[in-house]
């Protein structure tokens, strides 16, 4: 380990954040590489010690993060949700009404739990309530990220980003931000954000086809159904002795067989006399191996005829499939399914399917098998955004006892009488009694990813703070905006954040910012308070593109949006966002 000057370590402090911005903007690697090789160079540097890294792992706010992560899958599991949901929506049949409800209950709603699992449960609801009146999903995907996002805003547990800011705080020593000092900002921020979607977003956003109808448009282009007659010479043998395992443009990725699906389909499979093949990708080379004499005819009729099972699933940014090839990865074995075609926000990908190169946000239409839907629960590397298969039902006793132990508990919380991270552990624990949670469904949601980032990032910002650098910085930053006064110094930091938040993750922007903050504010003799909530609504102002936060990326690619969907809805309710919270704040706390 290095001893180096005061000095030097400013130096190399400021380099390692200029390159820790730099590879988060270009996205090349993933966030965890990044701030991990920081935090690696900052303790062989010596700037930092291994007991700085140890405490933000063992960061209450950070582990209160984590607990209600679990506790949203505890209650998405073993309740109707989708039946409640059903009852506030079911009889609505104008778009820009349910958009409204909808939007107005995951708002509310994301304002106690986690909103991350909140929009992986509503998404497919959203998109097969669009899909039965008729509306195009893309008119109500990003409503449904947007309201998570401003909901978030109204407590401190409602988004991560808030919990994380804490934390930092709370490593100073500063006085930690109070309920109110989210609920106030947070009820104006989320209902001029709703009122903006149903006056005006609803009518900016796109009219789009989503990807599964253009794959029923197009289902005679990319699907065909063939029949093994009695004469072929693929009868009697298996796939892979019939070389139907690597086609050219085309693969098997169904049979079906007296009335039985076989998918996905094997290479040891035997083929057998009528038995349906169904092939998907290059139309052109289907039909010149019908045509070469191998036994096979096509049926008469040539598309899918609803037939085909299909299950939609979105690859997250955090997915271990991105930068690879389906094929590479070996898909069909490890996830007991078959990619049926790719998405990519209205591109013509051509080639093998299993030989696209996987990206964030693409949406993979798929043919599983019995054991997809656990395989991608415990690794996390899809989103399903259309879950057939139903998780067997808990006696109502459990239920009823979980409720009323939730219920008491919130109570005391609310009363003062236990503490939020203490009141948590306790529903989980609870859950686990229970058996609603399992240690299993523990392990495949403690995404550690998510806590390598967060423990990073809270130990970076301490680096930045301990060695000087923030302090630095601050002081570079003052005179900037001081001829504004304290209000110049408060819009500038804001505006920076709402920068840093618009191309990296929120939490990364907080952490970058905020060291920044405490040195400005205890450098200037300034309130603090103030700013802080000013860089925790700042960095939750992820409205201007799909890579800010999860949630615009989760419903980027079942909307099918483009880049320009985000800016045409994002930049005016940023805007009306940012001037809320500016004139809230100055006037709140009397700057």
């Amino acid at each position: 380990m290095l001893a180096l000057s005061p000095g030097i370590q400013q130096w190399v402090v400021l380099l390692v954040t200029f390159l820790v911005v730099a590879l988060l903007l270009v996205d090349k690697y993933r966030p965890s590489f990044v701030f991990g090789g920081a935090i690696l160079v900052l303790l062989l540097s010596g700037i930092i010690h291994t007991n700085d890294f140890l405490a933000s792992v063992a960061n209450e706010s950070i582990i209160t993060i984590f607990l209600l992560i679990f506790i949203t899958t505890g209650i998405k599991e073993n309740f109707n949700l989708v039946g409640w949901l059903d009852k506030i929506f079911g009889k609505t049949t104008n778009g820009r009404t349910f958009m409204f409800k909808m939007t107005t209950a995951v708002a509310t709603v994301s304002s106690v739990m986690n909103n991350t699992p909140i929009v992986a449960l509503m998404i497919p609801y959203v998109y097969q309530w669009a899909k039965k009146h008729e509306i195009a999903p893309s008119k109500l995907l990003i409503p449904l990220s947007f309201a998570a996002i401003v909901g978030g805003m109204i407590t401190v547990i409602g988004t991560s980003t808030n919990l994380v800011l804490n934390g930092f705080i709370l490593s100073k020593n500063d006085q930690a931000l109070a309920y109110t000092d989210f609920l106030y900002l947070g009820l104006l921020v989320t209902a001029a954000g709703l009122l903006f979607l149903y006056f005006v977003g609803y009518r900016l956003l796109p009219s789009r086809t989503d990807a599964i109808e253009e794959f029923a448009l197009q289902a005679r282009e990319y699907l065909v159904e063939t029949k093994v007659r009695p004469s072929s010479k693929f009868a009697g043998k298996t796939v892979a002795e019939a070389n139907l395992r690597n086609l050219k443009g085309l693969y098997l990725f169904e049979i079906v067989r007296n009335g039985s699906i076989i998918s996905p389909v094997s290479p040891r499979e035997t083929l057998c006399v009528e038995d349906k093949l169904f092939f998907a990708g290059d139309t052109e080379n289907i039909v010149e191996l019908v045509k070469a004499g191998n036994g096979l005819e096509l049926h008469a009729n040539h598309g899918s005829n609803g037939s085909v099972n299909l299950l939609e699933t979105v690859v997250p940014a955090n997915s271990t499939l991105i930068g690879h090839t389906l094929k590479g990865v070996g898909f069909r074995e490890s996830y007991d399914a078959a990619a049926v075609a790719i998405h990519r926000n209205g591109e013509k990908l051509r080639g093998k399917i299993g030989e696209i190169v996987i990206k964030a946000g693409d949406m993979l239409l798929i043919s599983a098998g019995e054991n997809f839907e656990r395989i991608v629960q415990e690794n996390n590397n899809l989103y399903l955004v259309s879950v057939l298969a139903k998780t067997e039902d808990q006696p109502a006793w459990k239920k009823n006892v979980f409720i009323s132990s939730m219920a008491l508990t919130v109570l005391a919380i609310a009363s003062g009488f236990i503490s939020l991270f203490l009141g948590l552990l306790v529903i989980v624990s609870v859950l686990l009694w229970l058996e609603l949670l399992t240690l299993s469904d523990l392990q495949k949601n403690l995404d550690f990813e998510l806590l390598l980032i967060l423990v990073c990032s809270l130990t970076f910002s301490k680096a930045l703070i301990e060695s000087g650098t923030a302090k630095l910085v601050a002081d570079s930053f003052i005179p900037v905006f001081d001829q504004w006064g304290d209000r110049g110094l408060l819009l500038g930091m804001f505006l920076i954040t709402v920068l840093l938040t618009t191309f990296v993750t929120n939490v990364a922007a907080i952490s970058i910012v905020f060291p920044v903050v405490y040195a400005l504010c205890h450098g200037a003799n300034l309130p603090t308070t103030p700013f802080y909530v000013a860089i925790a609504f700042a960095a939750s102002a992820s409205f201007l593109s799909p890579f800010g936060y999860q949630t615009n990326l989760m419903v980027y690619g079942p909307g099918g949006y483009k880049f320009k969907d985000f800016i045409k809805v994002g930049l005016p309710i940023t805007i009306i966002y940012s001037v809320i919270c500016i004139i809230f704040i100055v006037w709140y706390y009397n700057l």
